[in-house]
């Protein structure tokens, strides 16, 4: 995924996964999940501004959660389903809530 592949291009983050999750309110958002190499710290707003800067406004993340781990199949591939089924996490930093306005 496009989006997958510019987060994972940030010098700080080990690998990412975004998909499309339901909000209490109904609608559809973007959740990025990330996993920071080791020793790296990453304020959601640093990120939030860096994907402004690198991807199209309908593809920057509304909520950014960190996990110390993506879940796995033992092939090694990202299991979506399993972060679609855990929803937006209570950790999860979320752009409207934190009053985050997008540049553009």
């Amino acid at each position: 995924m496009q989006v997958e592949a510019t987060i994972n291009s940030n010098p700080k983050i080990a690998e990412s996964a975004a998909l499309g999750v339901r909000t209490e309110g109904g609608e559809d958002a973007m959740v990025l999940y990330v996993v920071l190499k080791p020793g790296e710290k990453l304020m959601p707003e640093e990120l939030m501004a860096w994907c402004e800067d690198r991807l199209p406004r309908f593809a920057v993340p509304r909520y950014i959660e960190f996990l110390d781990q993506l879940p796995k199949t033992p092939t090694e591939r990202v299991e979506k389903y399993k972060l679609k089924e855990q929803g937006i996490g209570p950790n999860a930093w979320d752009r409207e809530k934190a009053g985050y306005k997008l540049k553009r």
